[in-house]
């Protein structure tokens, strides 16, 4: 609801994207379908993770094990909705069914009755926590950077 009783903006989301934040659909997890690039690398494998950075984008697509990821798959991902790997899911799901898509356009989004079902969590595997691991790998680079800076200013004197 908008206006005077609700919020005054608009999600700029797909509807498709909105029905499945709704319940009204299950997908899976597209986490290459928004990718991250910081001053460390290609984030992987999404920026919510961070579980590591690769220097290339080829790197990123073809060394991240992609099925590993997303809700039933992961432990980390188990309750996860977010943009950045549903947003590409329903982009191509109204690809595929542009019929769904023009029936949530026409109709909106349903907010009441039964939720579409979970998808199982019984065989994903368990949560890996890399940020130590992370942080160590960037103090190391910056000391090596420190020392090449270093002994560049020492040649050089």
């Amino acid at each position: 609801r908008r206006g005077r009783g609700g919020k005054a903006w608009d999600l700029t989301q797909s509807a498709l994207f909105v029905n499945f934040l709704a319940g009204n659909v299950s997908y899976r997890c597209t986490p290459w379908g928004m990718p991250l690039r910081t001053v460390f690398g290609w984030q992987r494998p999404c920026y919510l993770l961070g579980e590591g950075y690769v220097p290339t984008f080829k790197q990123l697509m073809e060394e991240t094990n992609w099925d590993s990821y997303g809700v039933g798959n992961y432990e980390k991902c188990a309750d996860c909705m977010v943009h950045c790997g549903f947003e590409a899911t329903a982009v191509a799901d109204s690809i595929r069914r542009p019929w769904r898509a023009a029936a949530v356009a026409l109709f909106g989004v349903r907010t009441e009755g039964p939720m579409a079902p979970d998808i199982s969590l019984e065989n994903q595997r368990p949560a890996e926590y890399v940020f130590d691991e992370n942080v160590a790998k960037l103090s190391e680079i910056r000391e090596h950077e420190a020392q090449q800076r270093a002994e560049q200013r020492s040649t050089a004197a």
